[in-house]
């Protein structure tokens, strides 16, 4: 599990401590490594994981801090800024908003702020790696004269070559041993004095460095020397400040590191889909999942065993493993090659992993005492060189862990007493187990021993399991029965095997009649049993069934009270909202009529009617009212009007048209009759008694100028009509007396259509062409009724 883990580090520093990683004894360590792995995982759902590459690039140059007059090269520091980018990327890793990760806080505390450190790399380096020329003054100069000389001495070279075209052979500069230099013909050599550096392959050039520049790249090469002397000072300076630093950058290292491990315990967690059980003092194991048995890891164990496919088995079946309190044995039998020995040892890999931080394949409500030790026998460990038999190596094994267990450790004992005779190697297993639970620790033990079966039947500390058979296959379920005793089926075993039927038949003489009625007897108990448990499993399923009918029928009926309480709520306020701009808006209309009849201008009649007749009409229209199916109304009826939100009354029904005549505040439209609905008369409101009536109107459109326009030009006859209709009607629930209906001149089909429509049209008192300044002829301006 170790190795798998460790393939998911990402640095060999991270990897070195997973294979290291050894249990904790200690409850407390083992609840911080669970609660930093899971505080991992729970990070790993919302954000990459912390990038960690670059680590181990850094231990080296982390070694030789502290080193009086030694300067780190490049390369080196560079590695010591990329952990101290590694530091403070995973100081910001936690915690997040909504996600406190208490455990993985912890752990990186004592990360120190390396930003001011950090800061220095910019000041230092090109993003490549070199040197920056403003790293210090100094070398900002330095590097300008050699700019500055290195521009002198190729002008001067150049200048050489164009004054001897007949010595050089090609016109360039080149560079030998640090000097610049021009490539000579060998032959032509003594028409240019100079020192030669180097001669080409061929023999035909030397490189000389003319006598004329020599003191030029004299003065170059000091130039360089200083240079690489300021470059050495300042790396010198960066390397001390890091070794003043090095306890904290050591402590950073070892953190970030475990934090790897972390991580890939996370990663290997997440895999198997693993769960972090529950320690206290009792083993209960819920579809446990043997993690080298599970499908989901074989192209990792591929990869890191070198599994091959058609080497890999069944995928594992989840199997339960429980001592119930005060049961401190488990002792598991049943057929060869059922799962005894995986299941003991999933018990104690699954002891073992959640010790060291992992989570557990297994389902959620798994418990696990905390061990101080496992141990276990199991295997054969039979030594030629030291004399040992199989028998003999498995006692001294045993006696070993009789003498080390103790009250917290967990005991595994795989086919304890097998290989000698059978009644004397039930009665030593017999003794052991005694002996071991007089430790009051935990054990898990297989065997195939009649005499271990029976014993372990009647012992009130030990729970007998079977593993399950299935006998129409003839092979093992692998499934775990608490409280029976299971066959060792050797017979169907070996025919599986390919042991020859008279061979098998001949071993059954030898049993003997009465083995086989006990066979047989053992068979009907077992098939009894088997269907009682189906039985059984089937009214606990239809149990788990109707309880989960009734949680969800409750949480059902808590959801529609809480969305009725917020419905009731809402109404109840935007019912006092809309109360209270109704009251606003008829407070305003009289307000308006009120200045009007002081200013001396005429009110028309009924205005105050008309205002109190719409206030008490939107007021009603506030309330919940009892409706009928849309368009089932009649004459008199109080009605909605859908599109417009209001009520009105109904005058008339137009029959042949599907239309009803209605009056709104005192006004007549035509309406649909499918956009009707039939009200009941408002209910008293509680509290509503002494009163007295609204003076306002229910929120609606604001008074505006009495004209409205409509623009139809464009549209046919069949398109413009109800247009007119909808602004005929608009205009008179906001109050408009006028409305300009602009068809153009056209054929003059629209305008004819339009004031044949208007002349029948129970809100509009009148209408004429328009005047020259309305628009001419190819308006028509209808005046509304009162």
């Amino acid at each position: 599990m170790l190795r798998l883990a460790g393939r998911f580090c990402a640095t060999a520093a991270g990897r070195e401590r997973v294979l290291a990683t050894q249990p904790s004894p200690d409850p407390d360590e083992v609840a911080r490594r669970a609660g930093l792995t899971r505080d991992l995982i729970d990070r790993a759902a919302l954000f990459p994981a912390v990038v960690l590459g670059g680590l181990d690039e850094a231990r080296p140059a982390l070694a030789q801090l502290g080193v009086a007059g030694r300067a780190l090269p490049p390369d080196e520091l560079l590695d010591l800024f990329e952990l101290l980018e590694r530091s403070e990327a995973a100081r910001a890793a936690a915690p997040v908003e909504g996600l406190p990760l208490p455990h993985l806080v912890a752990h990186l505390s004592p990360l120190e702020d390396f930003s001011d450190l950090l800061g220095e790399r910019a000041v230092v380096f090109e993003p490549d790696g070199r040197i920056r020329d403003t790293a210090s003054h100094r070398l900002a100069s330095i590097r300008a004269a050699i700019v500055r000389l290195r521009r002198e001495v190729v002008r001067r070279l150049e200048e050489l070559a164009r004054n001897h075209p007949d010595a050089v052979s090609d016109a360039y500069v080149t560079e030998k041993g640090g000097r610049y230099c021009l490539p000579v013909r060998t032959d032509r050599r003594d028409a240019l004095a100079g020192i030669v550096h180097e001669k080409s392959g061929s023999g035909q050039t030397l490189f000389v460095e003319p006598l004329a520049v020599v003191e030029q790249n004299n003065a170059l090469a000091e130039a360089l020397e200083e240079e690489r002397e300021e470059i050495h000072r300042i790396l010198l300076a960066l390397t001390a400040r890091f070794s003043v630093r090095k306890a904290a950058l050591s402590a950073a290292m070892s953190v970030l590191a475990e934090l790897d491990a972390f991580q890939a315990r996370a990663e290997l967690s997440r895999r198997v889909e693993g769960v972090f059980p529950v320690f206290g003092e009792t083993l209960a194991l819920k579809a446990a999942r043997h993690p080298l048995l599970d499908r989901r890891l074989a192209p990792l164990r591929e990869e890191v065993f070198g599994e091959k496919p058609e080497e890999r088995g069944a995928d594992a079946v989840p199997i339960d493993l429980e001592l119930p309190p005060g049961r401190r044995l488990l002792l598991l039998s049943g057929p060869n090659a059922g799962g005894k020995t995986v299941a003991m040892k999933t018990a104690g890999l699954f002891a073992l992993m959640a010790q060291s931080g992992f989570a557990i394949p297994a389902a959620p409500g798994s418990t696990l005492p905390v061990f101080d030790q496992v141990l276990v026998v199991a295997g054969d460990a039979q030594d030629l060189l030291e004399d040992l038999s199989s028998f003999a190596a498995s006692m001294t094994r045993t006696a070993r862990v009789l003498a080390s267990a103790g009250p917290r450790s967990l005991v595994l004992l795989d086919e304890l007493g097998s290989g000698t005779d059978p009644d004397e190697g039930g009665a030593l297993a017999i003794a052991v187990l005694t002996r071991d639970l007089a430790r009051g620790g935990i054990t898990v033990a297989t065997t195939h021993l009649a005499a271990v079966k029976e014993w372990g039947y009647g012992q009130p500390e030990v729970l007998a399991a079977a593993l399950d058979f299935d006998e129409e296959r003839g092979r093992p379920t692998f499934r775990i029965r608490p409280g029976a005793v299971g066959r060792s089926r050797a017979l169907s075993v070996a025919r599986r095997a390919g042991i020859p039927e008279p061979v098998l038949e001949a071993a059954r003489q030898r049993l003997g009649s009465g083995w086989a009625a006990t066979d047989a007897a053992l068979e009907r108990l077992e098939s009894e049993r088997r269907l009682a448990r189906e039985e059984m499993d089937r009214a606990r399923e239809a149990s788990q069934k109707a309880e989960a009918l009734a949680r969800s029928l409750e949480a059902d009926r808590e959801r529609l009270a809480a969305e009725r309480d917020r419905l009731r709520e809402t109404a109840r306020v935007t019912l006092d909202r809309a109360v209270e701009a109704l009251r606003e808006r008829t407070r305003r209309e009289l307000e308006k009529i009120r200045d009007e009849a002081k200013s001396g201008r005429a009110v028309a009649k009924g205005a105050l009617t008309t205002v109190l007749r719409s206030a008490r009409d939107e007021a009603g229209g506030l309330y919940p009212e009892e409706s009928g199916p849309p368009g089932e109304v009649a004459v008199g009826d109080k009605v909605r009007l859908v599109p417009f939100r209001t009520v009105g009354r109904v005058l008339a029904l137009l029959d042949a048209k599907g239309q009803a005549e209605v009056e709104v505040s005192g006004k007549r439209m035509l309406v649909a009759r499918e956009d009707l609905v039939r009200l009941a008369a408002p209910p008293a409101r509680p509290g509503a008694a002494g009163r007295k009536p609204v003076e306002a109107a229910a929120s609606g459109p604001p008074l505006v100028s009495p004209r409205a326009e409509i623009v139809l030009v464009g549209l046919r006859v069949d398109a413009a009509l109800p247009e007119v209709e909808r602004a005929i009607n608009d205009a008179l629930l906001s109050g408009k007396g006028v409305l300009r209906i602009v068809h153009g001149h056209g054929t003059g089909r629209l305008a004819a259509a339009v004031k044949e429509f208007l002349g029948q049209h129970p809100g509009v008192s009148s209408h004429r062409p328009g005047e020259p300044s309305e628009g001419g002829t190819a308006v028509t301006i209808a005046e509304l009724a009162d």
